[in-house]
């Protein structure tokens, strides 16, 4: 299992789409949160190094054009080349399945971790290592003194947390999301061509993302898998607990949506041929 993971990354660090896909999500959150530089700057006060990324999370416009970045780094999965049929020659089709499941989170977690350093690098210049909330952003959060700048983060309760536990479950949430989807997408792949499998992906990503630009009562954010993966739609400390859900609700219906996506995933494989389907000849 181990060894099929690290081959996948092997091969996934050796490719060009790794890397265009870490460049494309880099460059989405740096642009997402240049607002909040610039608001930092006119009030001539220093950010926090993890701000960036908070912010960042709290958006879905950003958040839903990274995972675009997401699904083209994962696109070739299942079959990433054409000596898979080799591989099963070796190992058990369980085995198999969960190297590729495992690389799908390691690949998933890389990605955010590197989103991360690079926004704390673009702010690392005016901004200052803590695990306090700036001045900045709390003035952002109450909507006070906003002015000119087009910076935008009117959720104080996600201030009831520390930055660095923000930070933290901001991630656990977008690496579950991003997980989620990917395991989608490897089940589609089975069943439908790479590009179709692709296209239904994408979409479920636009229903998602629609059920959050529909409704105007964060309420509804609770049955799109997106709206789960963002902080700010979530009750912190009992605030807005009859509207949000809380974390441990979003972090079970991630958990329980995995699992249900790796057994449909087993079951597909048990009954594919790879013999006649797998790399070229697909």
């Amino acid at each position: 299992m181990f060894k099929i993971c690290r081959h996948q990354l092997r091969m996934a660090l050796a490719s060009p789409r790794f890397y265009i896909a870490l460049f494309m999500g880099c460059a989405i959150q740096i642009v997402g949160i240049m607002p909040l530089l610039e608001y930092a700057q006119g009030m001539g006060k220093p950010l926090s190094l993890l701000e960036g990324f908070v912010c960042f999370s709290c958006e879905r416009y950003t958040i839903s054009a990274v995972f675009l970045s997401i699904v083209f780094l994962v696109s070739d999965i299942p079959f990433s080349s054409e000596n898979e049929t080799y591989t099963l020659l070796r190992v058990s089709r369980k085995k198999w399945l969960a190297g590729k499941v495992l690389y799908l989170f390691c690949a998933c977690v890389l990605f955010y971790l590197v989103v991360l350093l690079a926004g704390m690098a673009f702010l690392s210049a005016d901004a200052y290592v803590g695990n306090f909330w700036s001045e900045p952003f709390y003035y952002l959060s109450q909507n006070k003194g906003i002015g000119e700048y087009s910076a935008y983060f009117p959720y104080p309760h996600v201030l009831l947390l520390r930055p660095l536990q923000a930070v933290l479950i901001a991630i656990s949430l977008n690496v579950a999301y991003g997980f989620t989807m990917s395991l989608f997408l490897f089940f589609c792949n089975l069943k439908l061509p790479k590009t179709l499998g692709y296209a239904v992906t994408m979409l479920l990503h636009a229903v998602f993302y629609m059920i959050l630009s529909a409704f105007q009562s964060s309420y509804y954010a609770r049955y799109s898998l997106l709206g789960n993966s963002l902080l700010m739609y979530h009750s912190i400390g009992g605030q807005y607990s009859e509207l949000l859900p809380s974390l441990s609700q979003s972090f079970l219906v991630f958990g329980v949506t995995i699992a249900v996506l790796i057994i449909l995933i087993f079951i597909g494989i048990r009954k594919y041929d790879f013999r006649i389907t797998v790399g070229a000849k697909q």
